[in-house]
């Protein structure tokens, strides 16, 4: 299938789905369910999101992610084969949990700060970490954190100008020695629309230094990649739970990814999606923040959420922002 006849079937499958099932509400019901809330983007439970895949060079097909397992061989994947005549790739993919949280460098405290080591914020009877993923500039030449909103943010409930520690409370960081920078802003998640990117950033305090291009174990960040990753790209990250890891862009542009977050199941529109490679995942709890790298070692992307099941070795799917998008939507450029 060509790319732009796939971007169309996605685009218009949700609202199909819907009216056919709903014509058969009796005898699928289930099905109808899950349908319906995946077009109105207000999920309380897991069920199905759509994206692009491939088979072969250059021969694209729809992706078909499955949150429940009843739906694998249900009449829903069934029409969904039907309208793309067969080019599906379809994958089991279970919950998909947001990846905040395991002694090595990345949970300890640094000094200089790098790239891929523990940070949180500071909230009393919760302890938290994620990952640091990288440094950006916003107006002159202040330089800031760039990490995910539910690590720097708490999903919308950190005030702004409150402090960041690094490392993450989880792995020892306190109030008193720790304090690295100040969240100084963060793009909303949203429980009752779509979500593009899951993105904050918080402004280093006097004092601290950092080293801005270092992926230690990786190499030196070389810039932002000029186009979207596309499906077969090796990526490779440094995250704090599992350290270095490489993998391969399985799915883009995946709408209706559904995350679980603390205030809800939020929904996630034109996603990246990656598995691990050889017998490990690509990610892991604690792992959310991080900065995902081409093999040119161009940034291309921002982790967020990630889940247990899928992938050819088993070991489960990362999810991520493009991070074109996550830049735009902060107003800020990459620091390397």
């Amino acid at each position: 299938m060509r790319l732009d006849s796939v971007r169309e079937l996605k685009k218009s499958l949700p609202l199909h789905l819907e009216r056919t099932f709903a014509a058969k509400r009796g005898a699928l019901r289930a099905a109808s369910a899950a349908v319906a809330n995946a077009a109105s983007r207000r999920r309380t439970a897991p069920s199905f999101f759509l994206g692009v895949s491939a088979k072969g060079k250059r021969k694209y097909c729809l992706a078909v992610r499955l949150q429940d397992r009843a739906l694998e061989k249900s009449a829903l994947v069934e029409e969904i084969s039907a309208r793309a005549r067969g080019e599906v790739d379809v994958r089991y993919v279970g919950q998909i949990r947001a990846r905040a949280a395991s002694s090595l460098w990345y949970r300890s405290t640094q000094r200089p700060l790098l790239i891929g080591s523990s940070v949180g914020y500071l909230a009393t009877g919760y302890i938290m970490a994620g990952t640091l993923g990288c440094f950006v500039r916003k107006a002159g030449a202040s330089l800031y954190i760039l990490s995910n909103n539910h690590v720097l943010a708490d999903e919308n409930r950190y005030t702004v100008g409150n402090p960041i520690v690094q490392p993450g409370p989880l792995d020892g960081g306190n109030a008193s020695s720790d304090r690295a920078a100040k969240l100084s802003a963060f793009v909303r998640l949203t429980a009752t629309g779509t979500n593009l990117v899951d993105c904050s950033i918080a402004k280093l305090n006097a004092g601290i230094t950092e080293d801005h291009s270092l992926l230690k174990g990786i190499g030196k960040l070389a810039g932002v990649r000029a186009r979207d990753l596309e499906i077969g790209d090796v990526v490779h990250k440094v995250g704090r739970t599992t350290g270095v890891r490489h993998g391969r862009v399985t799915a883009v542009e995946l709408d209706g990814v559904s995350v679980g977050y603390d205030i809800g199941n939020l929904s996630f529109d034109n996603q990246l999606e990656i598995e691990g490679a050889g017998a490990q995942s690509f990610s892991d709890a604690g792992d959310s923040g991080s900065l995902i790298v081409d093999d040119e070692l161009k940034a291309a992307g921002l982790l967020f959420a990630g889940g247990d099941h899928g992938g050819r070795n088993g070991k489960g799917l990362t999810y991520g922002n493009p991070i074109h998008a996550v830049l735009s939507a902060l107003g800020v450029a990459l620091a390397y």
